[in-house]
């Protein structure tokens, strides 16, 4: 699992770069050469939604999402674990259904480019890969549960330092 985290950090890395190596092309182009790049809108757009779907994976695996405590808290450990994995197959079965949809729909569009002449899948793929990731990292929480504590406030890191 630490070869995936390194991948995954490395990849949402350089998905932000090029994101801003797009963007600053275009600013280039458009406002320095007075001639926009037909391209790097779309194609800035297809690599934030890798960024959402790569970033969305890397969520799940740091538990890092907005969670609604009010029962948990109430439960043991015990308790909180049966919830924690009723939670996680949840989540596994959304992303189940979201790769496989998107996949489908892939294979339907399998002929289509964009505007700009990149196949379409190129830009939708980003979907099944982010959703493979989420189910990854769900069955790793499953299988090798994070301790979960009763502390609220330890685990999330508050804006501007504390209270």
């Amino acid at each position: 699992m630490r070869i995936l985290r390194a991948a995954e950090n490395a990849l949402i890395g350089l998905l932000l770069i090029a994101t801003v190596l797009t963007i600053l092309a275009q600013v280039f182009f458009r406002y320095v050469l007075s001639q926009p790049l037909s391209w790097s809108t779309e194609v800035a757009t297809g690599l934030l939604l890798y960024i959402a779907f790569i970033g969305f994976a890397i969520g799940v695996r740091d538990n890092a999402h907005v969670a609604l405590n009010l029962f948990e808290r109430r439960l043991g450990d015990r308790g909180r674990r049966v919830a924690r994995i009723i939670e996680l197959v949840a989540l596994g079965a959304v992303l189940l259904a979201l790769g496989i949809g998107t996949v489908q729909y892939i294979s339907e569009q399998s002929d289509v480019t964009t505007p700009a002449g990149l196949p379409l899948w190129t830009i939708l793929l980003a979907i099944p890969l982010g959703a493979a990731l989420g189910i990854v990292h769900a069955v790793a929480q499953i299988i090798r549960p994070e301790p979960i504590s009763d502390d609220v406030e330890a685990e999330v890191e508050l804006v501007g330092g504390g209270v």
